[in-house]
């Protein structure tokens, strides 16, 4: 059930239901060496390990490593529920690519912008009516973002239905945002801000049209990014279980570092093959106007 971009992959509890890296490597098509390749990589649950706490979560140094030698044969853009700047604490001191907040801000060759329009001031009334709302609901961790709020119960999983009580309270008070439900978390955020339309607007602005994107993510809010690549016809990965619009799927986190191992020396054989080709090439061109 992996070979049509638009079908969507069921979820299962048998082990076979998780693919190898090398299998999804295989699978995808030629295209993926593409001179125009461009990755995109959801931060937490993907490369980064859950924690209850964001502000503790890391990237390993391995991972890090990855990314850094894999952008020598792509361009790398991390997409992220996270601020940039929440995001830029977990990459230091590198300045890489990032679509922050679900898609709404973007840094992109040292370029900041929004993706969308949004009023402060409605913003800035949402973030004191939740703070105001959830004094009463002490479990409930509340995350409060450049652009966003998000109410946390992982640490507490029954408090689930306060805190989607209280989200939808919000909405109706300010319809101008919308609801992004993710692991153990409910998230408010500006109407249009989703990670799809983050990449769809980078691919268009920024990339050929014969780029091939990749994205790898594992939450509710990478569906929408999952479809735009597929739109793309481009290569879109799971990490972990779920319903999910995605072509592919990755068990976990040491999984999609394994995946980015494997690539990377794909690429790196597949650049020395051209080498090897065009050395060929230029050779026997020499030769020729030798004998000439």
């Amino acid at each position: 059930m992996f070979k049509h971009s638009e079908q969507v992959i069921e979820d299962s509890s048998e082990a076979s239901f998780y693919m190898s890296p090398n299998t999804i490597i295989n699978t995808c098509p030629s295209e993926i060496y593409s001179q125009d390749l461009v990755l995109f990589l959801d931060i937490d649950g993907t490369i980064s390990e859950f924690n209850p706490d964001p502000e503790k979560s890391i990237i390993s140094s391995e991972i890090i490593d990855l990314l850094k030698q894999l952008q020598t044969y792509l361009t790398l853009i991390l997409v992220t529920g996270r601020s940039i700047i929440q995001a830029q604490n977990l990459i230091h001191p590198f300045k890489w690519n990032i679509a922050g907040s679900h898609g709404l801000e973007l840094r992109y060759q040292s370029e900041l912008k929004t993706l969308i329009q949004l009023n402060p001031e409605r913003l800035q009334q949402l973030k004191d009516y939740i703070q105001t709302h959830a004094r009463q609901l002490a479990q409930l961790r509340i995350e409060v973002k450049r652009y966003s709020v998000a109410l946390h119960f992982r640490e507490h999983p029954d408090m689930e239905q306060a805190a989607h009580t209280l989200a939808l309270n919000c909405l109706s008070q300010f319809p101008e945002f919308e609801l992004k439900p993710g692991k153990y978390v409910f998230e408010l955020v500006p109407q249009g801000a989703n990670k799809g339309s983050a990449i769809q607007q980078i691919m268009q602005q920024y990339h050929s049209p014969t780029a091939y994107p990749i994205f790898i993510g594992d939450d509710l809010t990478d569906e929408a990014g999952f479809q735009a690549i597929n739109a793309l016809k481009g290569c879109s990965i799971k990490v972990g279980s779920g319903v999910t619009a995605a072509q592919y799927r990755l068990e976990n986190v040491s999984q999609v570092q394994a995946f980015l191992e494997i690539f990377l020396t794909s690429l790196k054989a597949q650049e020395q093959q051209l080498s090897e080709k065009s050395h060929v090439k230029t050779h026997r061109v020499i030769k020729s106007c030798e004998s000439t």
